[in-house]
């Protein structure tokens, strides 16, 4: 007797396999996530035996089980400030990954700090970005990630580098 095999269809979004068809290879596969933070971070395994250290700045793979064991158990390295993945320390780069957790829509975007940001931000005018810093930058990761974006950008907007400098209390050079 011949052996056939189902073939799995699965519906698109955005180029990625759509989340409520993944099967159990589809929850372990690797995905990458980033480390916002100009420190280290460390969290422990939920799904395996060990931690984890990421280096600042840096990327580094997790299956998306293992990354929504996270989430679940409240990590707010990725659960961001408001378990929806905003404000989040380590960003996951997987579009479907973040749909599939909620913390995307077709309608809302995760609120992480990005270089697209920090150029939105120095667009505005100035009571305008006043107004509006407090609402995208948020943590101390966020905070120490524009000083560097400011830096690599090469933004040289004094009022509101001396304004940021004052909001994040770090200093700038």
């Amino acid at each position: 007797m011949a052996e056939t095999k189902a073939k799995k269809t699965t519906t698109k979004v955005n180029n990625n396999v759509d989340p409520t068809n993944w099967t159990d290879e589809d929850l372990e596969k690797n995905v990458s996530v980033r480390n916002i933070a100009g420190w280290n971070v460390t969290f422990a395994l939920r799904n395996k035996i060990g931690d984890v250290l990421m280096a600042r700045n840096t990327k580094h793979r997790l299956s998306r089980s293992e990354i929504q064991s996270q989430v679940y158990n409240g990590n707010k390295l990725f659960a961001g400030t408001d378990g929806q993945g905003s404000h989040a320390t380590i960003y996951i780069e997987d579009e479907a990954t973040r749909r599939w957790l909620g913390f995307e829509t077709d309608d809302r975007k995760q609120i992480v700090f990005t270089d697209d940001i920090a150029k939105k931000l120095f667009d505005m005018p100035q009571s305008q970005f006043e107004k509006e810093l407090p609402n995208y930058i948020v943590t101390r990761a966020e905070k120490y990630a524009l000083n560097e974006a400011i830096e690599r950008l090469g933004f040289n907007d004094f009022r509101k580098i001396m304004y940021i400098s004052k909001y994040t209390e770090y200093p700038l050079n």
